[in-house]
């Protein structure tokens, strides 16, 4: 019997995992490992920042995975031997036939100075409480959202954030008397987006009285400001920060990130340089034409777990290789607790990706809620 070592159970390796398990049966042997006992979609943040849902809603404990037939190890990897396809965890060592590291990225706010002290962390599941905490006690004022570093995961979300507080903020009365502002250190608001995707965000912004800011590079957050290196610093009553993500550190210490900070696959197959060792979702970097990266969303995660999972039941002598991984995918940008937009891309595209913003819809809302009900479901059981 074959083994497949899946290391991380977000999008991407509950993806492997899944379609693994319908492909292969019980004839493979499948061990899913990660330190969380539960899984947790980052959409939820912003529902429970504003009142739209609680996290508590979307949680589901890892552990049930056992019951649907995919055996589910909650440990700490401490280190990975890709060459081997070799995992040591904090309680035994797995040997696989096949490696799959999808640890995800990690936000670190302790990269920019002053950020951990001095804003909330958009990203940070344990912080999110307070940040609601903090904007239910807010009585007007300015509020700053910083885009501090990159890359960052669902790049759309703190431009969300900004368009869910400014309704917020009229429902409660108070938007009269807030300023809210959005920075970043990106040339344009939305890069994955291009020239007209950025600029079709900036009019929605400024719709909503919304500022932006964009190529302003943090040097440092203090008590109530932002300092920027070559700008006047911005002042903020509640600063949100948005830290850029790094892998984890046992990732980079296996040698599969080489030189730089993430680890590099071929983007037609998501294999590393190490013979049946994969890489997906937001531990990766895939370069695009235009030299961006692809964005780091749960979505790109799970077509890339699904190809994974087709190639190495191909391997195993069932079913034929698939083709190439497309590089296609979409995202949900809340406009609102009641509309949203779909944003539509084929990132392969060359020379530039091809990227379609669609209307602004109730229907898109009520699809993105359904989006992460149909994992849930897909994953762990109704």
């Amino acid at each position: 019997m074959k083994r497949t070592l899946i290391l991380g159970a977000g999008f991407g390796g509950l993806a492997v995992a899944t379609e693994l398990r319908r492909l292969l049966n019980d004839e493979h042997d499948i061990v899913l490992i990660d330190r969380r006992e539960h899984f947790l979609a980052g959409l939820r943040k912003l529902w429970a920042i504003f009142g739209l849902g609680t996290l508590e809603e979307g949680q589901r404990r890892r552990e049930t995975l056992t019951e649907r037939g995919i055996p589910f190890l909650r440990r700490d990897v401490r280190e990975i031997e890709p060459a081997r396809r070799r995992v040591v965890t904090d309680e035994e060592t797995f040997d696989g036939d096949y490696l799959v590291v999808a640890l995800g990225a990690e936000s670190r706010p302790d990269l920019v100075p002053g950020l951990a002290e001095h804003a909330h962390d958009l990203y940070d599941r344990d912080a999110i409480p307070v940040l609601a905490e903090t904007l239910t006690r807010f009585d007007g004022g300015r509020i700053a959202i910083v885009i501090a570093g990159g890359p960052y995961k669902c790049p759309p979300a703190p431009y969300e954030c900004a368009m869910l507080l400014d309704e917020h903020l009229r429902d409660r009365g108070l938007r009269e008397r807030t300023e809210i502002t959005v920075s970043t250190f990106q040339p344009i608001l939305l890069p994955n987006a291009g020239k007209e995707g950025s600029a079709w965000l900036g009019d929605q912004l400024s719709s909503r009285g919304i500022g932006f800011h964009t190529g302003r590079k943090v040097e440092r957050l203090e008590e109530g400001r932002v300092v920027f290196a070559d700008a006047e610093p911005l002042q903020g009553d509640v600063l949100i920060g948005v830290p850029p993500h790094r892998p984890p550190a046992v990732v980079r210490e296996s040698g599969l990130t080489g030189d730089g900070n993430w680890i590099a696959v071929d983007p037609a197959t998501l294999r590393t340089a190490h013979e049946r060792v994969f890489a997906i979702g937001d531990v990766t970097q895939i370069k695009l034409a235009n030299g961006l990266p692809l964005p780091k969303a749960g979505l790109f995660a799970e077509l890339e777990g699904t190809h994974v999972a087709a190639a190495i039941a191909a391997d195993c002598g069932v079913g034929a290789p698939p083709a190439d991984f497309e590089g296609r995918g979409y995202c949900f940008i809340e406009m609102g607790k009641s509309a949203a937009t779909r944003v539509d891309g084929n990132f392969f595209a060359r020379p530039e990706p091809e990227i379609r913003v669609q209307g602004v819809s109730e229907a898109y809302a009520a699809e993105k809620r359904r989006f992460e009900t149909e994992r849930l479901e897909r994953w762990f059981g109704g």
